[in-house]
C-alpha cells in the first residue's frame, strides 16, 4: 500500500527539519573549536540569557534534554568563566546558574553575528511565509511534546506509583510550549 499524500509531506517536512538543523548548527557555531564546547553551549547561554538564573533541571526541561548533558555543558561554560552558581534558596542541592558578566558579553556578541546571518535570510522569505512556518512547526513540537509528555507519565507511573508526574512545560499565549531552539 503507498503512503498517502499527508504521510508523504510529513515525511518531507522532518527531512527538512534535520537538514535546517544541520545547516543551522554549523552556521551558527558560537565557539570554534568544537572539541573544547559541546553543541549545547549556545542554547544554554541563551535559555540563561532569557530566563535569568536555572536548575540544570530546569535547563533541561526547556532544552528537552537530558540533566547529565545540561550538567556537562553548565561545568564547561563555568570553568570558562561564562556562568557562575548561587546557592538556591528554594532546593539545597540544585544550585541556579546565571551568566556572569563575560557570559553575556559573549551571548550579545553571539546574538548580534546572528542578527546579520537572519538578515540575509530575510530578503528571500515574507512575513507570511515565516508566520506560516512557525505556526505549523510550533504545532509539530506540540505534538512530539505531548507525545513525549504521555511516555515520561507512563514511564514514571511504572517506576514509582503514587509519585506525582512534574508540570508541562510552560505555554505560550498561543497554547504552545515554550522551548528554545
Amino acid at each position: 500500500m503507498l503512503p498517502s499524500l499527508a504521510s508523504e509531506n510529513l515525511a518531507s517536512l522532518f527531512t527538512e527539519i534535520h537538514t535546517i538543523a544541520a545547516h543551522l548548527k554549523h552556521a551558527r557555531q558560537p565557539f570554534r573549536n568544537q572539541e573544547e564546547w559541546p553543541s549545547g553551549a549556545r542554547s544554554v547561554l541563551l535559555v540563561l540569557g532569557r530566563n535569568g538564573a536555572l536548575t540544570v533541571p530546569e535547563i533541561a526541561r526547556e532544552r528537552n534534554t537530558s540533566r547529565q548533558n545540561i550538567q556537562i555543558v553548565v561545568n564547561r561554560l563555568k570553568r570558562a568563566g561564562l556562568v557562575d552558581l548561587e546557592i538556591n534558596p528554594a532546593h539545597k542541592r540544585s544550585a541556579l546558574f546565571q551568566l556572569t558578566e563575560n557570559g553575556k558579553a559573549l551571548l550579545k556578541n553571539l546574538e548580534e553575528a546572528e542578527t546579520g546571518f537572519h538578515k540575509s535570510l530575510l530578503t528571500e522569505l515574507s512575513p507570511e511565509d515565516l508566520a506560516s512556518t512557525t505556526k505549523c512547526l510550533r504545532k509539530v513540537r506540540h505534538l512530539l511534546a505531548g507525545n513525549s509528555s504521555q511516555r515520561t507519565a507512563k514511564k514514571q507511573a511504572r517506576l514509582a506509583p503514587g509519585r506525582a508526574v512534574e508540570a508541562e512545560a510552560p505555554l505560550e499565549e498561543d497554547g504552545f510550549p515554550l522551548n528554545l531552539l
